[in-house]
């Protein structure tokens, strides 16, 4: 394996889908960073609303 069939490989498997934790533990950990939902949807690129899951 060359070293850019190697680089490739490791990009592909980044792009693998990893499954979201439960809302609750997202939850504590945006608050443990002490990150607002705004802060958080505008990171995303998204609504706060849908942040917060609405």
């Amino acid at each position: 394996m060359t070293d850019f069939e190697a680089i490739d490989a490791l990009l592909a498997a980044a792009r693998e889908e990893v499954p979201l934790p439960p809302a609750e533990e997202r939850r504590t950990l945006r608050e443990e960073l002490r990150l607002s939902r705004t802060q958080v949807a505008r990171a995303l690129g998204v609504s706060p609303s849908t942040v917060a899951g609405r």
